[in-house]
């Protein structure tokens, strides 16, 4: 049982730090689609609109990152408490079961699941074209 009180307390403390970067992506994200309504209430020249292009390929790589991070720790929990050689109590063996965990993954840049695949697309899309769809600057 020391074994899985040990696997708990550190994934614990892997979902705290993961929560803190969901955290910090959603006002990242907030931070950079306001910027694309500025851009099309007051208008934008072409500078305005390659700096924003180059953040916002940083904010959704971090956005991306932490969504396959997350992904991988759920994964890889999963599969640390099937080899730990002890009984688990009905919720976790259902959570093992569910996720199907058969070898530890390493987080990347894109995503494992189509969903997640197409909700990062989506957000690059909302970036990049919002901001390059915007009216040039107004007098």
């Amino acid at each position: 049982m020391e074994q899985i009180a040990f696997i708990n307390q550190s994934f614990i403390g892997l979902m705290q730090l993961s929560g803190l970067f969901l955290i910090a992506y959603f006002i990242l994200l907030w931070m950079m689609f306001r910027g694309v309504s500025n851009a099309h209430i007051y208008g934008v020249n072409t500078f305005g609109k390659v700096l924003h292009t180059v953040i916002s390929l940083c904010v959704v790589s971090f956005v991306s990152g932490t969504y396959s991070f997350i992904a991988s720790l759920l994964n890889n929990w999963a599969l640390s408490l099937s080899e730990s050689g002890e009984e688990l109590n009905g919720s976790l063996q259902n959570f093992v079961d569910v996720t199907g965990a058969t070898q530890y993954i390493s987080p990347g840049l894109i995503p494992a699941d189509p969903v997640g695949i197409v909700f990062i697309l989506a957000i690059l899309v909302g970036l990049i074209g919002g901001m390059w769809t915007a009216p040039g600057p107004k007098e």
